[in-house]
């Protein structure tokens, strides 16, 4: 029961993982807050429940009840991973392709950590076993009983320990993938094969080195790292080189999507600089317009309020060429720098300092010859003149 109760909270907590990788897809038909990660969760720990439980299950991938050989652990790996790449792909609307990238990620990065940390905790287990023995055999320090239930607490120690590094270090490997992709974001065909290679490999390694574990002649078992010690350094040594291959493939796309945004980012930044270089340009040549406009009317005014002279009793005329006078004067720029578009600013900022009752005075000359564009030259002086005028408010 304590061995049936760890396994279920293990496939709870993977499964937990699995959600956490898929949480950003949409479920295809309107469901329950939750409820999509619950019935991804569900669907994990229950068919890993009847795969490594079932009685029927086991005799329908090893022949009997138990595992005679290493290579019929493959299965049940095989049918966990297809059962949530089916479940997935119903449940979530999202590309297919980067589901099928997420769930072999999940189960390559599981596989390849529990390859990557047995060696090393199974000599621990030897080790405990061998002081266990020790104590008991050598020392005598305790009875047969004592030394029985000391096994037992040693073998769910271990248990408990490779169960709880494997999710530890899967949640930190899964959270660092997510982040790096950003799985919202629409990644194009060739981007996520490229993502997918190194998981797929991975996996792969993982259903090869399952496949040579152990065997069994008879009642005799040969392990793999007892015929060859050499395994206990390159599985786990393998196994990090995989995973480290997951992370860097996944961050590389990363920065190749940074980068690319950047140069569009850029793109458009410089379509928006010709666009206001264009615009300054109509600018230049509206205000040419206007002063040509303004002259011309003032000598329509001056003509008009000499007319006015002989006739001086018609009163309205006299109010509409004062309106008239007051409006041609609005378009007069206070300063005249030399360019159309500093004039344009200051007489801006000579309007707003004026509503919030700030004295301005600018002696500011935009020569000919001055190798400066106008306007990188502008924006330093609407930052300059706005500074300034925050500063007096």
């Amino acid at each position: 029961m304590i061995y049936l109760l760890l396994d279920i909270l293990t496939y709870c907590a993977q499964g937990a993982l699995l959600v956490m990788l898929l949480d950003t897809a949409q479920a295809r038909i309107s469901l329950p807050k939750y409820a999509k990660d619950a019935i991804l969760l569900l669907q994990y720990a229950v068919v890993q429940i009847i795969l490594h439980e079932s009685d029927w299950v086991r005799n329908l991938f090893y022949g009997n009840s138990i595992v005679s050989d290493s290579r019929q652990s493959i299965w049940p790996v095989v049918a966990s991973m297809f059962v949530t790449c089916v479940v997935s792909g119903i449940l979530l609307r999202e590309n297919r392709l980067k589901l099928f990238y997420s769930v072999v990620t999940f189960y390559s990065v599981t596989e390849l950590l529990k390859m990557a940390f047995h060696p090393v905790l199974l000599w621990m287990l030897r080790k405990l076993v061998d002081l266990n023995d020790y104590l008991f055999l050598k020392k005598q320090l305790y009875g047969e009983d004592t030394f029985y239930a000391a096994i037992s607490v040693i073998q769910i120690f271990w248990n408990i320990l490779l169960a709880g590094t494997v999710v530890i270090f899967s949640y930190e490997i899964l959270r660092r993938v997510k982040k790096y992709l950003a799985l919202k974001e629409v990644h194009e065909r060739l981007q996520l094969i490229f993502l997918l290679f190194p998981s797929l490999i991975g996996f792969l390694l993982c259903l090869m080195l399952r496949s040579m574990m152990f065997s069994m002649d008879g009642t005799d078992m040969y392990l793999l790292l007892d015929s060859r010690p050499e395994m206990n350094l390159l599985i786990p040594c393998v196994s990090w080189l995989c995973i480290l291959m997951i992370l860097l493939a996944a961050k590389m796309l990363r920065k190749l999507i940074d980068e690319n945004n950047h140069k569009i980012e850029v793109s458009v930044y410089q379509d928006r600089i010709r666009e206001m270089e264009q615009h300054i340009g109509d600018i230049e040549n509206l205000y040419a317009g206007i002063r040509g406009m303004r002259h011309d009317m003032k000598n329509y005014i001056a003509d008009m309020e000499a007319l006015m002279s002989e006739q001086p009793e018609q009163t309205p005329l006299r109010q509409y060429l004062d309106s008239l006078q007051t409006s041609v004067e609005q378009l007069d720029m206070k300063y005249h720098t030399g360019n159309p578009v500093t004039d344009v600013i200051l007489q801006r900022y000579v309007q707003l300092t004026e509503k919030s009752g700030i004295d301005f005075q600018a002696d500011f000359l935009f020569p000919a010859n001055l190798n400066i564009d106008a306007f990188d030259l502008s924006i330093i002086l609407n930052n300059a003149l706005d500074n300034a005028l925050e500063a007096c408010k």
